[in-house]
C-alpha cells in the first residue's frame, strides 16, 4: 500500500484494488494529480483508519465522530480501496464537504458510482460520549479536558452560540445534511441497531460483516443532566433528536 501525505492530510491507495478494477492512477482528476505529483511524501506507521471508500461496492463510511464507527473502520481498512487519515477535519469531514470538496476528485465517475453512508446515536447518549471521552487523562490541562466538570456544565457549554473548546463538537445533523438541512447521505443507521449496519454492509461488500472489537472506548463517568438544560437542548438541537427518533422506529 502506498501512504500520501501533504500538510498532515494522509490519503492511503491500496495497491491491487483499484489496479485490479482497472481504476489507476487516471482514475483521478488533473488537480489531484498535480497535487499527488507536487506535495506528497511516503508515510508510514499511522495506525487509525478513517473514511473509507469501497469503489467495487459503491460505498463510502463517512465518520460521524463517536458514533462507534471508527470500530468498523479498523476492521475494514484492510478491504478499502481508499483510505483517509488525519487530521481530525480530514477524517471526520461533513457529508456537504466530501460531496462537494473531495467526491469529485475521485474521478467523474465518483459522483454517480458512490454513495454515502453514516451512523447517528441518540443525541444525550453522543454528548454523554464526547464528555466523558474528554475526561480521559491524557487530556489533563489541555483546553478540550472535561475533567472537574459536570455533565451539567459541560451540555450548558455546548448550548453558548460559541462554545468552549472543550464544548465544541459540533451536531449529527450538521454533518448528514446540506447548508439548507437537507439530509444528503445515502443510508443512515441508528447507533442502536448496529444488527441493520452490519447487514447493510454485508450486503454492499459481499462477505459477512462480524461485530467488531470495541475501539476508542470512552472512561466511566456519571451524567446527570438537569431537566431545565435537556429542555433547552431539544430545543436548540431539534433536529438532531428528530433524525435519531426517524431512525429507530
Amino acid at each position: 500500500m502506498l501512504l500520501f501525505a501533504s500538510c498532515s492530510h494522509m490519503y492511503e491507495i491500496k495497491q491491487g484494488t483499484f489496479q485490479e478494477n482497472s481504476l489507476q492512477f487516471d482514475v483521478f482528476s488533473i488537480p489531484v494529480k498535480n497535487w499527488f505529483t507536487e506535495n506528497v511524501k511516503v508515510a508510514i506507521g499511522q495506525e487509525k483508519h478513517v473514511m473509507l471508500v469501497f469503489w467495487k461496492a459503491g460505498l463510502v463510511l463517512l465518520a460521524v465522530p463517536k458514533t462507534g464507527t471508527q470500530a468498523y473502520e479498523a476492521m475494514l481498512a484492510e478491504e478499502a480501496d481508499v483510505v483517509l487519515r488525519h487530521p481530525p477535519g480530514l477524517k471526520h469531514m461533513p457529508a456537504q464537504k466530501f460531496t462537494r470538496k473531495f467526491l469529485p476528485l475521485l474521478g467523474p465517475d465518483a459522483v454517480d458510482r458512490l454513495e454515502s453512508a453514516a451512523v447517528i446515536r441518540e443525541p444525550l447518549d453522543w454528548l454523554g460520549s464526547w464528555f466523558r471521552y474528554r475526561s480521559r487523562p491524557q487530556l489533563d490541562g489541555h483546553p478540550n479536558s472535561t475533567a472537574g466538570q459536570s455533565f451539567d456544565a459541560f451540555v450548558d457549554a455546548y448550548l453558548e452560540d460559541e462554545p468552549p473548546a472543550f464544548a465544541r463538537v459540533g451536531a449529527q445533523a450538521r454533518f448528514v445534511s446540506n447548508a439548507q438541512g437537507k439530509v444528503i447521505v445515502d443510508h443512515l443507521f441508528a447507533f442502536e441497531k448496529p444488527v441493520a449496519f452490519r447487514a447493510f454492509l454485508s450486503e454492499r461488500l459481499g462477505k459477512n460483516t462480524p461485530e467488531p472489537p470495541p475501539r476508542n472506548v470512552s472512561p466511566t463517568r456519571k451524567l446527570v443532566l438537569s431537566s431545565e438544560l435537556e429542555a433547552r437542548l431539544r430545543q436548540k438541537h431539534a433536529a438532531d433528536f428528530a433524525l435519531h427518533e426517524k431512525l429507530v422506529q
